[in-house]
């Protein structure tokens, strides 16, 4: 666990550092690699989220579904999936919102070749018109807002479904 925890300890841009001299000097210098690299610094919220929902998990609710005759496959997908909605739910808000707002890794490891929302609106932010900075900043802003109130009402719908089922 604390090999997971070390992005969140080692300043991102010794690790940006790093990454980026790793790609530039191997076979890895795809862009899809370089996007696997900045998603590191979301690993570390998505694992103990997971985590600390698995370490309540109660496996008699798969027992008792087996032993009603459900399959392997119902079973994960009526009980296990269910159960663990809510954590993947939350799980899922923490990456895209890390990542989402990921402006120095993507700059070093993109190596100004992935051009994202936040790069945008840094480099406008550098001496544009206000008027194109602010719309930027809405643009930028309104993702995170509607994925954190589709969460909140996922929630709130699977909270109700399961306690209502179990």
């Amino acid at each position: 666990m604390a090999v997971l925890f070390l992005p969140t300890i080692v300043p991102p841009l010794a690790i940006g550092m790093g990454l980026n001299i790793l790609f530039l000097r191997s076979a890895w210098q795809d862009n899809h690699w370089r996007g696997a690299g900045t998603s590191r610094s979301t690993l570390p919220y998505t694992v103990f989220t997971l985590s600390s929902s698995f370490a309540r998990y109660d496996e008699n609710y798969e027992h008792q579904a087996l032993a009603l005759g459900a399959s392997p496959v119902q079973i994960f997908f009526k009980v296990t999936l269910r159960l663990m909605t809510p954590s993947l739910v939350v799980a899922t808000l923490f990456a895209f919102l890390i990542s989402w707002s990921q402006y120095l890794l993507t700059l070093l490891i993109g190596g100004g070749q992935i051009i994202t929302l936040p790069i945008l609106l840094f480099s406008a932010a550098s001496g544009g018109n206000p008027s194109t900075i602010a719309m930027l900043s809405l643009l930028f802003v309104a993702p995170p807002v509607l994925v954190i109130a589709a969460t909140a009402r996922q929630l709130n719908l699977h909270g109700n479904e399961i306690r209502e089922q179990y």
